[in-house]
C-alpha cells in the first residue's frame, strides 16, 4: 500500500472516530432532558451545565455532537467517494446510542422521585422560555438568529396551513441551523459561548413548543 492510500485510510479512521465521538455525545445528550443522579459533562460544556443545569447541558450536547458528526463527514468526503457509507455507519451508531442512553436500568425508582424530577424539568423549561434576550452584539450571531426567526415564521405558517412538505423542509433546515451554531461558537469567548448556548436553548424550546 503506497503512502497516498495509507494517508487516505488514516483520514477515514480519523473521520469515523470524530463521528462516533459525536454520536456518543449526542446520544448521551438525549438522555439529559430528564434529571439524572449522574451527569457526564464534556469539559467545554461545564459552564453551560453550571448555569443552566441538565436541560441546558442536553441541548449543548446535541449541538456539540451534531457538530462533530458533521465535521467527521467533511473529512470523510474529502478522501472517499462513498459518502453514504459514513452516513450509514453514524446513523446506525445514533440508533444504537440513543436507545442505550435512554434505557431504564432501574425501573423500580420511586414514583415520587420521578414526579419531582419532572417538576424540576418543567421549571427549567419555563425559566428558559422566560429568559432575557441575547445581551451581546456580534454580527455573525445576529445573522444566525435572524435566520432562525425567518425559519420559525415559515415553520409556523407551514403548520397552520397543513403543508407537510414545507414543515419537513423547515425541520431539515432547523437541524442544519443547529449544526451551524457549533461552528459559530468556535470564534466566541467563554462568556459569549455560555450566552449563546443559553439563547440557543431558549430558541430550541420555542421551536419545540410550536410542534
Amino acid at each position: 500500500m503506497d503512502n497516498q492510500k495509507i494517508a487516505a485510510v488514516a483520514r477515514k479512521v480519523e473521520a469515523l472516530a470524530l463521528g462516533y465521538i459525536g454520536v456518543f455525545i449526542f446520544s448521551m445528550g438525549t438522555s439529559y432532558f430528564q434529571e439524572r443522579f449522574l451527569y457526564r459533562v464534556p469539559r467545554i460544556l461545564i459552564p453551560v451545565f453550571d448555569v443552566f443545569g441538565g436541560v441546558g447541558l442536553a441541548i449543548g450536547m446535541l449541538i456539540l455532537g451534531s457538530g462533530l458528526i458533521y465535521y467527521g463527514f467533511t473529512l470523510w468526503k474529502s478522501v472517499s467517494e462513498k459518502r453514504n457509507l459514513y452516513l450509514i455507519l453514524t446513523a446506525a451508531g445514533l440508533v444504537a446510542g440513543v436507545a442505550l442512553a435512554n434505557l431504564d436500568f432501574n425501573p423500580g425508582k420511586a414514583a415520587g422521585i420521578m414526579e419531582e424530577m419532572d417538576k424540576r424539568r418543567a421549571s427549567q423549561m419555563d425559566e428558559l422560555r422566560n429568559s432575557d434576550e441575547l445581551s451581546f452584539s456580534n454580527a455573525e450571531v445576529d445573522e444566525h438568529i435572524a435566520r432562525y426567526n425567518a425559519l420559525y415564521e415559515r415553520y409556523e405558517a407551514g403548520l397552520k396551513s397543513g403543508d407537510e412538505a414545507a414543515v419537513a423542509e423547515c425541520e431539515k433546515e432547523f437541524g442544519e441551523w443547529i449544526t451551524k451554531t457549533a461552528a459559530i461558537m468556535q470564534g466566541l469567548n467563554d462568556e459569549e459561548k455560555v450566552e449563546l448556548a443559553r439563547y440557543q436553548a431558549k430558541l430550541a424550546v420555542r421551536w419545540s413548543d410550536l410542534r
